[in-house]
């Protein structure tokens, strides 16, 4: 709960900001989903640990040896770590973008000052907050550094988009494909008999994630190829 709770902050940031760039609004609309979207695939994998058994031949020792050996890759600790460079390349971008701004209002109400200095000062205090709370829109013609860093965001969600879309699908789908698990550790020299409970509800979690990211790489190849032949090629001029 605590996690959806950030939600909010992120509508209100959106919302209440006054930098736009094309695809801003789209980019924290997927940060608000995919938040949400792990919170939901999270239930059914809380309790793990009861969920998977083993014959009654099988002591809680081995059990437990046999669950660390069929789930060695981490699952919910894994989904929330891709979650935080997916905030880090979407806020890397409003931070770049801030500063220039920043820069841009600097030098305005400096321009500003320089233009009304045999005037009195009351009305250059108000050109300089109107100035300062203006809204800020980004043109990428113009702004071909901060360009290139926003494809570098999207190139980034898209490697760590392709590469949790792999986990997903052949490390962890596999551990819960409803199978029985033969187990033999070195801890216990007996073969179990394994299985993991609630399988179909864990895969459904799965299903969930792998539609979110995949929605996400393909609007990351969209968004790359857009603005690469819109804005960089020679002859969008």
């Amino acid at each position: 709960m605590a996690l959806v709770a950030g939600l909010f902050p992120i509508a209100r940031t959106v919302i209440e900001t006054s930098i736009d760039y094309s695809g801003r609004t789209l980019w924290y609309g997927f940060m608000g989903v995919r938040l949400v979207t792990l919170y939901i695939a999270e239930i059914p994998w809380n309790k793990l640990d009861l969920d998977f058994e083993c014959d009654i031949n099988a002591s809680e020792f081995c059990r437990k040896g046999c669950f660390n050996a069929h789930f060695h890759l981490p699952v919910i600790s894994l989904w929330n770590f891709t979650y935080i460079p997916f905030i880090v390349s979407v806020l890397l971008m409003d931070l770049f973008a801030s500063q220039l701004r920043h820069n841009i209002i600097k030098a305005k109400m400096k321009r500003e000052r320089k233009n009304q200095t045999l005037k009195h000062s009351g009305p250059t205090d108000v050109t300089s907050q109107n100035i300062a709370n203006s809204d800020f829109v980004i043109n990428f013609h113009h702004q071909k550094k901060l360009l290139c860093l926003y494809l570098v965001c999207i190139f980034l969600r898209l490697a760590l988009e392709i590469g949790f879309l792999y986990v997903l699908l052949i490390h962890h789908l596999q551990k819960v494909d409803g199978s029985p698990i033969k187990c033999s550790t070195g801890l216990c020299s007996e073969t179990y008999n394994c299985v993991v409970r609630g399988a179909a509800e864990k895969r459904m979690s799965i299903y969930m994630l792998c539609t979110i990211s995949g929605v996400i790489i393909g609007t990351s190849v969209i968004f790359a190829l857009y603005y690469t032949c819109h804005y960089l090629l020679p002859h969008s001029r």
